[in-house]
């Protein structure tokens, strides 16, 4: 039996690979929109962080993500750091967990092998390095779930009140950064003990994981004292039944769906489904919120049974086998857009998520077996990213807490497999073992047409478009939206801007003297901007652009009445800014 400390080997892939990503993310930083511009909830982390950077800790409404996140980022904008500074901190966060991973694997197995074998595993996933350099929760939520297996492994026969309190606090801070790990503290508590002596070093334990829970139910409780529903016990966060609605609704597919009357944009979205439920049930409330639209998805599953057990078999299949979908990025198009170069260079990012989950599923049974007492955790935690997708709906970022996992379970079931055949020295066993469950997932995604790439290519040009908009660079930005509106999305932001785009040539065009070319122009942004207001009324600069283009073109009669019609529209959504401009403009023209 070899020594179990960590071989050098590990430094030197852990440097190396420290030093590609951060070379990538050198060369994509100021060439690749995904990294220059914010969307979803990267864009709420960080106003979110802004404002706590701005001494703001509580926020005007209660948690509806991961709370520890946006404090971090927080802290680092406090201290002076942008978003650079995030995603450096994020890739060394990288770096520690794959080293995390390597101390756990080494101890669990006896063999040093199995350490490196794990940390080169995660290294390589696409999905841990691709979203080390997005302002998402990702790489905090992995770095803390490594920790708490680590701690699970170390720690476990050698239980003192220290590393009691350590291992808590471990649980809460995970907890923290992945609510969904909340469904694991009966499984904690099993596994600590509640018989005899036993229950109190559970006690003391769960004791401290409470305590550092506690903190986002005060934040919750707080930020919601002044709202007309009165002060609420939001234990973390108040989103859980809106997203289950997302994933268990008529036409649901195992994805994201989006709700009747929900803004798909992150900003209005929960603002959207509180005034939907407090107008169909006269009480406002963020908890009662989500127990409206968790009440309606759940009554969706049981009015339609078949369909209800149909649709979570698609949510399993996309656990295993998604590969091209994402809900707000598109990793295997964007790393293969002739634009930019590859974000994470090769190996980095060379393996699938999804083709190492049936060895890692394979290993956890097979660690039960053999040795139980480390198993829970490892299983639970495991059991746990599956729940959340099986429950709610399937996004990457949702399975991701399998990374780590299954960077640990899969090496060791690969080898214990090759080793039950009579062969435990062959590599090319353990290459084939390797390779063929992902060979089959992809050949049987393959043969169905399942999450075929082409499926997400106009969303993804969509995102790049709105990104490539966002930062005024329009020459891009137009073919983008052209090609996802020609993909089949047909929504206003994507005519309005169009349109703007439109505009800017238009401008420039008439600025050269080339006037005639510039109307055509003109008119066609008009045409867009048509478009956007009549899908979407609520849209005020929509309404106030195809005034205002309308107007420079002489169209007067017309101008008058978007304009009007935008005007009462503000008055609605109390804009007063946006009233100012529009009268201004009306007068204007009169």
């Amino acid at each position: 039996m070899r020594r179990l400390d960590l071989p050098r080997t590990l430094l030197i892939v852990l440097i190396f690979d420290l030093l590609l990503q951060g070379f990538g993310l050198w060369r994509s930083l100021e060439v690749n929109p995904s990294m220059q511009t914010l969307a979803g909830d990267a864009k709420e982390y960080w106003n979110l962080a802004g404002d706590i950077a701005d001494g703001q800790l509580v926020s005007e409404t209660p948690f509806l993500s991961a709370p520890l996140y946006p404090y971090f980022v927080g802290l680092i904008r406090a201290l002076g750091g942008g978003m650079t500074s995030v995603f450096v901190l994020q890739l060394l966060m990288r770096s520690l967990t794959a080293w995390l991973l390597a101390k756990t694997a080494t101890r669990l197995f006896g063999h040093v092998g199995f350490g490196l074998a794990t940390a080169v595993a995660f290294l390589w996933l696409q999905e841990p390095a691709y979203y080390a350099v997005r302002l998402l929760n990702s790489s905090l939520q992995l770095l803390t779930l490594s920790g708490l297996i680590y701690a699970c492994l170390a720690w476990r026969d050698a239980w003192q009140p220290k590393r009691l309190i350590a291992f808590g606090g471990l649980l809460g801070v995970s907890i923290l950064s992945n609510p969904g790990l909340l469904i694991t503290l009966p499984f904690f508590a099993w596994w600590l003990g509640v018989r005899g002596p036993q229950l109190k070093q559970t006690a003391l334990a769960l004791g401290m994981t409470f305590l550092c829970i506690a903190p986002a139910t005060i934040h919750n409780a707080l930020a919601t004292a002044d709202s007309p529903g009165g002060s609420e016990f939001i234990l973390l966060s108040a989103q859980a039944g809106v997203t289950f609605s997302h994933g268990n609704a008529a036409g649901a597919i195992g994805t994201y769906k989006p709700l009747e009357g929900v803004s798909l944009d992150r900003s209005n979205q929960n603002a959207d489904a509180y005034q939907i439920a407090t107008v169909a049930t006269g009480e406002p409330g963020w908890g009662n919120t989500s127990s409206y639209f968790l009440d309606k998805g759940l009554d969706y599953l049981l009015a339609n049974p078949a369909d209800a057990i149909a649709l979570e078999f698609a949510k399993l299949r996309w656990f295993f086998c998604g590969r091209n979908y994402g809900d707000l990025y598109n990793i295997n198009l964007e790393n293969s857009d002739p634009e930019w170069p590859r974000q994470v260079p090769l190996p980095g990012g060379l393996l699938e998520l999804g083709w190492m989950l049936p060895a890692a599923f394979l290993g956890a049974f097979l660690l039960l077996r053999r040795d139980r007492k480390h198993a829970i955790p490892i299983v639970a935690l495991l059991l746990a990213t599956l729940f959340v997708v099986v429950v709610f709906w399937y996004s990457p970022r949702y399975r991701l807490p399998a990374a780590p996992l299954a960077a640990l379970l899969a090496p060791w079931a690969v080898f214990e497999a090759a080793r039950f055949l009579g062969r435990s020295k062959s590599l090319l066993v353990i290459g084939v073992l390797a390779i063929v469950p992902g060979a089959l997932l992809e050949g049987w995604s393959r043969a169905t047409n399942f999450d075929p790439i082409d499926d997400v290519r106009a969303q993804y040009d969509l995102h790049i478009g709105l990104q490539w908009l966002d930062t005024k660079d329009f020459a891009r930005a137009r073919p983008r939206l052209e090609a996802a509106l020609a993909g089949g999305i047909e929504r206003a932001d994507v005519h309005s801007g169009i349109a703007e785009c439109l505009v800017q040539d238009g401008t420039a065009l008439g600025q050269q003297g080339n006037i005639a070319f510039a109307d055509a122009h003109f008119l066609e942004a008009i045409d867009h901007y048509r478009k956007a207001v009549a899908i979407n009324p609520t849209r005020l600069d929509a309404g106030f652009s195809l005034g205002s283009v309308l107007a420079f073109m002489r169209q007067d009669e017309e101008a008058r009445t978007v304009l009007q019609a935008t005007i009462v529209e503000a008055e609605l959504q109390n804009d007063t800014e946006m009233l100012a401009r529009l009268r201004q403009m009306l007068a204007s023209i009169q």
